[in-house]
């Protein structure tokens, strides 16, 4: 890495804990959000995809803030998330290398990412006969598919989940919760999203499990 790059990492960490400072001012949110920002300027550096990330981070971090201390998502991030995404979707190197490409993608993001979470609330619904999935959600993660698109979303709310049931299963252990408790989703369907910036197309994901496994089986059985 030169210099130049690693004075540029700090000065971004810098600013990041400052904004940190204005979500909520707790040393933990300031640290997520400069180490959020740092890492994003090492992918992207100074860039018109670094500085819509740098939204879509703030954003994520914003709802999850909210949700966790309030039980409610507000309405705005989601929204202006979905609209940024969308409009700015052609300078969007993650979608893809054709512009007309990264404009459907992130379309579809949109439709993907709110369309599953409804389906998944809408079946916790019938089956638990309470609300499992809030409306906030699921407009969180439209708007999260206008960022990252209709494949890389659903990848999200698969680790959110897994996540989320980590965690609520540790904390009935500890005795913290119990099985009736509400958990706030937001902070997880956002650490989900956020990983799925750095993290590979889930279908290449998937390749890599499957040689993995193969190679493993392989040698298992002696091959």
């Amino acid at each position: 890495m030169s210099f130049g790059s690693f004075v540029g990492i700090l000065f971004i960490y810098y600013i990041g804990y400052k904004i940190g400072n204005t979500i909520y001012k707790t040393p933990l949110i300031n640290f997520v959000t400069a180490v959020s920002l740092a890492c994003l300027f090492y992918k992207y550096s100074f860039s018109i995809s670094f500085f819509l990330f740098a939204f879509f981070v703030y954003s994520l971090i914003s709802v999850s803030v909210v949700d966790y201390f309030h039980r409610i998502i507000p309405t705005v991030f989601p929204i202006l998330m979905l609209i940024f995404g969308i409009f700015f979707s052609i300078f969007n190197v993650s979608l893809g290398d054709n512009i007309f490409f990264r404009f459907l993608h992130s379309l579809f993001g949109v439709f993907v990412g709110a369309g599953s979470l409804f389906i998944i609330s809408f079946l916790g619904d019938l089956i638990y006969k309470k609300e499992v999935i809030g409306f906030g959600d699921v407009k969180l993660m439209a708007g999260v598919g206008a960022f990252i698109g209709c494949q890389k979303v659903l990848f999200a709310i698969f680790i959110a989940a897994v996540l989320a049931g980590i965690v609520g299963f540790i904390l009935i252990l500890i005795g913290k919760i119990t099985r009736k408790d509400y958990i706030p989703f937001g902070p997880f369907l956002s650490a989900g999203s956020f990983l799925m910036i750095f993290l590979p197309q889930p279908s290449v994901l998937l390749d890599i499990f499957f040689l993995f496994e193969t190679q493993l089986f392989a040698k298992l059985l002696g091959a």
